[in-house]
């Protein structure tokens, strides 16, 4: 094999004598499964290298009176992003008064790069007249696995210059997509007041707060006491309660999402943790599954490396619903085939 694909962290860049530039990637065993042989055989041999960063740099004017951006978002039902003017700058507009010069400073933000992608090819982002392309269409093919040179010859210039005008413009909507991103999960919050039914309450029993509960009222509500279940993750990130979260179904709760869930069972499980299983499927070691289509070895990787399973989704394009399926069905059998490994039967004490 003379060709692969992973997703690197850059850690360093070295200046060496003699103009040699010496690049330090790192990544992890799970994203090279079954590369490690023939990227030993690439050592001191010359290689194609082509690096795209999955993060994207933008700057925001910030105004210096207020500390706040001067220029604000906000999202119709449509999900079309619309810009709002500062309070101060539209009371000028409506009473004819001369606009007041703000004073400003840039800052720099970061955004992943899968969001500003989505928004883009969902047809979400504008279009500008100093920027006239088909960038839905140029980002589309390029996450189809169609290289920046073959698009650029189409378009009569070079890679370079179409990668530059690809960067201005992901830099250009990025606080548009992230305003955007925040709608979209919105959106797919359940309407608590719709989805429950009120329940009279005897005078005398006054509600239980949040920490008052039982457990059964808690599983009752989704919330289990396992970690998996917590409103805030391992790194301490809030998030959307309202999507599946990533791992085993809760066994007080029993819940499983639509029917379509397999959790990781006692039985199968046997006396192997959690823990354990995951690292496993790091070590690279776990079996292919004819039934499950998903790199998860990389994919777990990703996750201990920061990324939110919600995230991960998205950047390949399926539901969090579809891959959490996915994941707890990977899981019990990766936890069985450990199982056999160690000599016992799925089940045994």
């Amino acid at each position: 094999m003379s060709y692969m694909e992973f997703k690197p962290l850059v850690k360093k860049v070295n200046l060496k004598p003699k103009g040699i530039v010496e690049i330090v990637l790192e990544t992890s065993i799970s994203d090279l499964q079954g590369k490690i042989d023939p990227l030993s055989s690439m050592i001191d041999r010359r290689a194609e290298a082509t690096l795209d960063s999955l993060v994207v740099n933008y700057n925001v004017a910030i105004n210096t009176q207020t500390n706040k951006p001067v220029i604000g978002y906000k999202v119709d039902d449509t999900g079309i992003v619309h810009e709002v003017k500062p309070e101060g700058e539209q009371l000028e507009a409506e009473l004819g008064l001369p606009k007041e010069k703000i004073p400003t400073k840039e800052e720099q933000e970061e955004a992943e790069r899968t969001v500003i992608d989505d928004f883009i090819r969902e047809g979400f982002a504008p279009q500008f007249d100093d920027l006239p392309y088909d960038f839905q269409n140029i980002i589309s093919r390029k996450l189809a696995g169609e290289t920046y040179m073959k698009i650029a010859s189409e378009l009569e210039m070079s890679s370079g210059k179409i990668v530059d005008l690809v960067d201005q413009y992901r830099s250009r909507v990025a606080p548009m997509a992230l305003k955007w991103d925040e709608w979209r999960k919105g959106k797919d919050k359940p309407n608590a007041a719709n989805d429950s039914e009120e329940k009279p309450v005897a005078q005398d029993d006054a509600p239980a707060t949040d920490n008052e509960q039982e457990p059964a009222a808690l599983a009752e509500n989704g919330v289990s006491d396992s970690h998996e279940f917590a409103i805030f993750d391992d790194e301490g990130e809030e998030v959307d309660d309202s999507l599946p979260v990533f791992g085993e179904t809760s066994k007080e709760s029993g819940d499983v999402d639509s029917g379509e869930n397999v959790s990781v069972t006692p039985e199968a499980e046997g006396t192997i943790d959690k823990e354990a299983v995951e690292n496993f499927i790091l070590s690279g070691q776990a079996p292919v599954f004819e039934e499950i289509t998903y790199d998860f070895p990389a994919l777990l990787s990703r996750r201990r490396s920061g990324e939110t399973w919600i995230k991960i989704a998205a950047s390949i394009n399926i539901s969090s619903t579809k891959l959490q399926a996915a994941w707890s069905k990977y899981k019990k059998l990766v936890a069985e085939h450990m199982a056999k490994q160690n000599g016992e039967e799925p089940g045994a004490a």
